[in-house]
């Protein structure tokens, strides 16, 4: 998947270099008795970097990055037949294991949720990034990519709600992604309106969806070795 980035000129408050003094960038427009600088905006947000998408185990995954999946079919929820063959020693479903069929769409819904990992942790390094560069349009970019990408994979939360194995992911997905897609669009919108206020509300909710969202990394990895092996019984 590609963290789909905002097109166009970017924000339209995009801070400029000062005359004089080599002072700290900020919007067009902002009033200069502003208590709250933007600088001290972007110094504020700095701590988002990496809350919930640092180290521990992603999937390793060699899924395609899929993100809209259709509708959710009425009665998908009940397993299908089993395959035959024998269970691995972890419990998973190894070539030719037994064990319930997954639904279609939890399998699909599962390997895109896994494959979509690797880039919101990558939007949490961008944002980190930009910030410590206080770069407004790269900030602004990197909001605008994220709050796309979590709004196109929520589809997906109620696909693995559906089936028992993936629930327990599910719940995790519908707390941080809430949370993660407010927090991208007030960020985005803060810069645009050249809100410094705006800017730290929009960060620390991104922080916080990202420390909810980190639990699930774990889950998710075990989850789409499982839902590739069920991909393959579908095909078969």
């Amino acid at each position: 998947m590609t963290l789909d980035r905002a097109a166009g000129p970017g924000p339209r408050t995009v801070a400029h270099q000062a005359a004089s003094q080599g002072s700290r960038r900020r919007p067009r427009g902002a009033a200069r008795g502003t208590t709250l600088t933007l600088a001290v905006a972007i110094g504020l947000a700095i701590p988002i970097a990496l809350a919930g998408c640092g180290a521990g185990p992603g999937p390793s995954g060699n899924a395609a990055p899929l993100t809209s999946l259709g509708p959710v079919p009425s009665g998908s929820a009940a397993p299908g037949p089993s395959a035959g063959g024998s269970a691995g020693p972890d419990g998973s479903l190894g070539p030719g294991a037994s064990g319930p069929r997954w639904p279609g769409t939890t399998v699909l819904a599962t390997i895109a949720l896994g494959a979509a990992d690797g880039e919101i942790q990558k939007a949490g390094i961008d944002l980190q990034n930009a910030a410590n560069q206080e770069d407004l349009k790269a900030m602004w970019g990197a909001a605008d990519g994220l709050a796309k990408m979590i709004d196109g994979l929520t589809p997906n939360i109620a696909r693995l709600e559906i089936y028992s194995e993936t629930q327990a992911a599910a719940a995790i997905y519908r707390k941080a992604f809430p949370e993660l897609l407010a927090g991208a669009k007030q960020l985005r919108d803060a810069i645009t309106a050249g809100d410094a206020s705006g800017i730290v509300a929009g960060s620390q909710q991104i922080e916080q969806g990202l420390a909810d969202y980190s639990p699930v990394r774990e889950l998710i990895a075990g989850l789409v070795e499982q839902a590739i092996v069920q991909q393959r019984l579908l095909l078969q």
